[in-house]
């Protein structure tokens, strides 16, 4: 085909596309069709550990939603059977922990869908994430067993001391727990999470004295200079996705080191 017929094709294929973006309303190729919804920042496929944490974000202020339904259905049910088990959170937009403790080890696919503020549903569900829950073990009842295989391999060698994590637990916290300073000193602290990925927290001064951010996750104490006598201070830590998970410190502000 000539270059000058394949040129005069995508004119009039742009035009007409633009076409129809001028005549169709504005509320109607603007408004998405679906919820925005994420499990561990992932939206197809996610991969979780026996009891690893599973934060599930969402977004329905384009959709004008309210509430957010989820119903996790095993692999092998259909959209019409019982949900072997479900969600339900208020709010256009939030972060929160879903669990799948106490579910066997399997792959499952989670139907989300907004509703308005009557509980009637909103456009079409989110896309369906799948969720390995046990990891690779998820797939065990559709691959041989581990036991066929005759020989580890040297790279995976640590592997089992490092994903047995069935007794863990999580929480944040600031290091160090406790401070001794004088009066115009100044402390380090730095936030501390145990058994999770990092997030976002907020910092509190309960006492006298300056709280400074020096860099993400790291903030700095100053204590009163004109302070007279010795007086303890607490700076404490509350995560913002989820506000009870809280830490503290303690600063014993004192002119003269403890005895």
């Amino acid at each position: 085909m000539d270059k000058e017929w394949v040129d005069m094709i995508k004119k009039i294929l742009t035009a007409g596309f633009f076409s129809i973006l001028f005549l169709w309303p504005t509320e109607v190729y603007a408004q998405p069709t679906t919820p925005t919804v994420f499990l561990n920042e992932k939206f197809t496929l996610v991969e979780l550990a026996r009891s690893e944490r599973a934060i599930l974000r969402y977004d329905l202020r384009p959709i004008r939603g309210k509430h957010l339904k989820i119903k996790a259905f095993h692999h092998e049910q259909t959209l019409e059977d019982t949900p072997v088990r479900e969600w339900l959170f208020h709010g256009e937009a939030s972060s929160e922990r879903i669990s799948f403790e106490g579910l066997p080890l399997d792959v499952y696919t989670l139907l989300c869908y907004a509703s308005n503020e009557q509980g009637e549903p909103l456009a079409y569900a989110a896309p369906y994430i799948h969720v390995e829950y046990g990891g690779w073990r998820a797939w065990e009842k559709f691959q041989p067993p581990v036991e066929t295989v005759t020989t580890k391999p040297p790279a995976f060698e640590e592997v089992e001391a490092a994903t047995d994590i069935r007794n863990r637990d999580i929480g944040i916290g600031v290091a160090p727990s406790a401070v001794v300073i004088r009066p115009g000193q100044t402390a380090t602290l730095k936030i501390v999470f145990r058994n999770m990925e990092a997030e976002n927290v907020e910092w509190k001064l309960v006492g006298e004295g300056d709280l400074t951010a020096v860099e993400e996750g790291l903030y700095q104490y100053t204590a009163p200079a004109d302070q007279l006598g010795t007086k303890l201070y607490r700076v404490e830590v509350q995560s913002v996705a989820h506000p009870d998970l809280k830490g503290a410190a303690t600063i014993l502000v004192s002119p003269s080191d403890p005895d």
